[in-house]
């Protein structure tokens, strides 16, 4: 079993999730993942919790695409979970209902009330309980020195200083963000304008090189540049892609970043 958000699925999540499929191997069982819904700090402390990379229905895709997780369970976050303790946790959960055998996690893993259910806790309880307990270093996967561990933390701290190229390193993909149409202009050019859900991890104003589809149509991706800008009244951050594919106002439509667009692609 693993436990964690799992925000993104970006490298080094993949590296605990092939670790994970190792034990499964070798205990004969089929690999679980437990995620929760919310973030914790969503319900711990909300003005500090972080922009998603991914919304629960997408981490549960890039979860299954990985072929090392055979089952994924969901469990909400509220504020009761949160006074549990990491004996209780284990026993109750992990051990109690999901009978887990090996535990995979980051080295940074923490559950259970104040976060005391670390790595060095968990080694303890599974010496008594008698499960085994891996854990990942972060900067196992293998991405450039640079960037330094692959983490949630340093992927969305990437997108939001705009380096959404740096970013896809550690991802191994583009970054992508799925917003409701707005508005639709037809003149002088076709023209989508689009809001950005406040919770999700976006990259700051500027011209983006990308792509972008309507998921209502189940058309293929359009190359497109994003213009990422925000609205000075309501503060709400908006994006207009130019010359896109057709879509209606409600629309949900998917964009892709690949990285700043080059001067001559940008528009006014």
């Amino acid at each position: 079993m693993s436990i964690g958000m799992f925000d993104g699925v970006h490298r080094g999540h993949r590296c605990v999730l092939a670790r994970l499929r190792e034990q499964g191997r070798r205990f004969g069982l089929p690999t679980v993942v437990l995620t929760f819904d919310p973030h914790p700090r969503a319900v711990l402390n909300p003005s500090a919790a972080p922009q998603m990379l991914s919304p629960l229905a997408d981490r549960l895709k890039l979860l299954a695409a990985t072929g090392d997780v055979d089952h994924c369970l969901v469990l909400p976050f509220d504020l009761r979970r949160s006074e549990e303790s990491a004996e209780s946790f284990v026993q109750d959960t992990l051990l109690g209902r999901l009978r887990m055998r090996a535990l995979v996690v980051g080295e940074n893993f923490a559950c259970g009330r104040g976060r005391s259910g670390d790595v060095r806790r968990m080694r303890a309880l599974g010496e008594r309980h008698g499960f085994d307990v891996h854990a990942i270093a972060l900067h196992s996967a293998p991405v450039i020195d640079l960037f330094g561990p692959c983490s949630s933390t340093a992927t969305r701290r990437l997108i939001h200083s705009g380096d959404v190229r740096a970013a896809s390193l550690l991802l191994d993909r583009p970054h992508e963000l799925t917003c409701a149409v707005e508005a639709v202009s037809a003149m002088p050019i076709m023209a989508l304008d689009a809001r950005v859900p406040d919770d999700m991890c976006a990259p700051p104003a500027d011209h983006y090189a990308g792509a972008v589809c309507n998921r209502r149509s189940g058309a293929g991706w359009t190359p497109a540049v994003l213009h990422m800008r925000e609205d000075a009244r309501t503060h709400r951050r908006l994006v207009r892609i130019e010359n896109a594919l057709a879509a209606e106002c409600g629309d949900l439509i998917s964009l892709r970043f690949f990285d700043k667009a080059a001067p001559s692609e940008r528009f006014a």
